[in-house]
């Protein structure tokens, strides 16, 4: 799996036509029934002659947008530089995000991390989630809602990873919960507000006031228990950050949540708790008892007791979990998408050169 960096991959990016983000979104919605994408089926969904779309695709290849597959047949795959260059297409064009630092702020096992900045300035966060690279624990959770399309699981599941984040970014933070203020998601790509800051796990001792830090964060776990509805579900000092402003904490890295109706949210909400008790209790001996803890968050509150994917439709609603993903595999779907193709790129060239330019800032990652 081909990955540019953040400074390739932009000035990869405004190289492109706009029909090689066509041939890029053709390819996209061609998944749904394909795992290499026949050359004559990108021809004829393109809508373009074929010289100039074998032209994109040699070009897509050699940008590592795209892998070629030779068989009984020519096809094409999408890579994650592909698929970030049409995240980014939509964000820029929707004057979302203008540039993006050239190094990441963070990279994890299932996400990257980036500084942007929209048209007028304002910091931000995009966070590309990159499920399939080196860790599959989404893969089962997510098992129930992308089927058996394992040909392009990495592309369905880190597009539903991240809706998942925003939507559980955008109902903690209008519950008034410490959280990064969400923005925008687009395919994989998750936008937030940028706070000046450090994590926990890298201050170490370094608190002035401890007490208050903690504090706040069983606030917020058990307001996001109690009103909102849903447990983080893997919180710990590597997933809370300081601000460096005023030492208010926010919860970050909200992709493994579930709703407190879940069979085993309180077993999840005691490991949360667990781990914020006892780094607390290791670095600045602050003692919380963890059952105290627990029954003043959970008491009045039933315990859940459906299974996951219950717990979830029942909270968002099976049609909106279908939409976090590319979508369904039926004729309508597909030709309503080739329909927004068109619409999408039937703007003048002009107009569209305007619209693709982003660049990389001189922001680097924090130490």
């Amino acid at each position: 799996m081909l990955l540019l960096s953040v400074k390739s991959l932009v000035t990869a990016y405004n190289e492109l036509t706009k029909l090689d983000l066509r041939v890029l979104r053709v390819i996209e919605v061609a998944h749904r029934r394909y795992e290499w994408v026949p050359l004559e089926v990108i021809v004829r969904w393109s809508n373009k002659p074929w010289e100039l779309v074998s032209k994109s695709l040699k070009k897509l290849n050699a940008l590592g947008m795209v892998i070629r597959w030779k068989g009984n047949y020519t096809g094409y795959r999408l890579t994650y530089t592909g698929y970030d260059a049409l995240a980014l297409h939509t964000l820029a064009k929707r004057g979302v995000v203008e540039k993006l630092s050239p190094t990441p702020l963070g990279v994890g096992k299932e996400s990257d991390v980036y500084v942007a900045e929209d048209p007028v300035g304002n910091k931000l966060v995009v966070k590309f989630h990159r499920l399939g690279r080196t860790s599959f624990r989404q893969t089962k959770r997510f098992r129930i809602w992308v089927g058996d399309r394992r040909h392009i699981t990495w592309l369905y599941e880190s597009r539903l990873s991240a809706h998942m984040e925003y939507k559980a970014l955008t109902l903690t933070y209008n519950a008034e919960v410490h959280v990064p203020r969400p923005v925008t998601v687009n395919r994989h790509a998750v936008v937030m507000h940028y706070i000046e800051s450090c994590r926990l796990s890298e201050i170490r001792g370094g608190l002035d006031r401890p007490e208050d830090v903690l504090g706040t964060i069983l606030e917020d776990v058990a307001k996001t228990y109690r009103e909102v509805g849903i447990v983080h579900g893997d919180l710990s000092e590597f997933n809370i950050i300081i601000s460096v402003e005023d030492e208010t904490p926010y919860i970050i890295d909200w992709p493994q949540w579930v709703p407190r109706t879940y069979r085993n949210a309180l077993d999840l909400l005691r490991r949360d708790l667990e781990n914020i008790i006892s780094f607390f209790r290791k670095e600045y001996k602050l003692d919380v008892d963890l059952d105290e803890a627990i029954r003043c968050i959970t008491e009045g509150i039933e315990v859940g007791e459906l299974e996951l994917e219950e717990a979830f439709e029942q909270m968002i609603g099976a049609r909106e979990l279908r939409e976090y993903v590319l979508g369904e595999h039926s004729e309508e779907s597909i030709e309503r998408e080739l329909d927004r193709i068109e619409r999408e790129f039937s703007e003048t060239e002009k107009e569209d050169r305007e619209k693709l330019h982003i660049a990389t800032t001189g922001t680097e990652k924090r130490e």
